[in-house]
């Protein structure tokens, strides 16, 4: 019987999915990483509090992305089931991306900045209705599809105060952490990119720049007597590898793994062979171990590799 693939984070997060099972026999050695980033991990600078974590997250990814492209279009935003065959809705998530992409402009004013937290914000929300539309009753978005009166005011409307206070300040601290990332010129930049393989199991990066896939992470870390710690998981691991693999083409050609954290302001960088050949104990061929997992998730489908 055939693996039914829904997405890269599920499949990681299933201990009897082949994909997962590959990825156990072939990169057990995650310990030297953890222990590596654990090391560099630095304090918490910035602290949650209301808003909601998830939310935020995608929030603050949106933001870099238009930091990045003042064009940048997130299709998935605007084609959530809740407005579809409502062309004025769509037009309105449209006109909010527009906003946000003033963020790319760079220095912002207090206000602009504010503006482009809300817009990023409001996408966020509705990228969440796309990816689980059965959450449309609790969604914050509910009342003004509901009312009719979904608008770019009323979208821009819905970021708690709490929320802007702590994208900005994560904002400002990756402006100065991230600097050579966000900044101009970059030869290639790809906004939640997929892959060959994604077709076969869902996965979108969050960016990729000249070959730098950049990871964000956006999570507290672990409540201890001493503080909050960070530490990097092994689904955090196997979900960059995963991209990784997933380029079947090279259309990408990535060369370094890097993951933000953002609340800590600290971005940690692997050479992809490094990481490759530390995690699996021995060197590796990226073309063959691509060849085996396209061939291991196009044979789940029933295809042909």
């Amino acid at each position: 019987m055939s693996y039914q693939y829904s997405s890269l984070t599920a499949a990681i997060a299933d201990k009897y999915c082949p994909l997962r099972q590959y990825f156990d026999r072939r990169f057990p050695h995650i310990k030297p990483v953890q222990a590596d980033y654990r090391a560099s991990a630095g304090t918490l600078l910035v602290d949650g509090a209301t808003a909601n974590p998830g939310t935020l997250g995608a929030a603050f990814d949106f933001l870099l992305r238009f930091t990045l492209d003042a064009d940048y279009r997130p299709q998935i935003a605007a084609a959530f089931p809740a407005i579809s065959g409502r062309p004025e809705y769509i037009g309105e998530v449209l006109e909010v991306a527009r906003l946000a992409g003033a963020a790319a402009h760079r220095p912002l004013s207090e206000s602009t900045l504010s503006t482009v937290i809300r817009a990023s914000w409001a996408l966020a929300l509705c990228t969440e209705l796309y990816r689980n539309p059965y959450a449309f009753p609790t969604s914050p978005l509910a009342d003004p599809i509901r009312s009719g009166r979904f608008s770019v005011d009323a979208l821009l409307a819905l970021a708690p105060e709490d929320a802007i206070a702590q994208v900005r300040s994560l904002y400002m601290l990756a402006l100065t952490e991230l600097g050579e990332l966000l900044s101009p010129p970059l030869s290639a930049v790809a906004l939640g990119p997929t892959f060959a393989a994604s077709r076969f199991c869902g996965a979108d990066a969050d960016i990729i720049v000249d070959g730098v896939l950049l990871e964000l992470k956006t999570r507290l870390g672990t409540a201890k007597k001493s503080g909050r710690a960070d530490s990097l998981s092994l689904a955090d691991i196997y979900q960059v590898i995963g991209y990784a693999v997933f380029d079947t083409t090279d259309t990408f050609r990535i060369h370094t793994i890097a993951l933000y954290s953002a609340r800590y302001g600290m971005l940690h960088c692997w050479p992809l062979q490094q990481l490759l050949d530390t995690v699996a104990g021995e060197p590796v061929d990226l073309a063959a171990e691509r060849a085996h997992v396209f061939k291991l998730l196009s044979s789940q489908q029933g295809m042909s590799a």
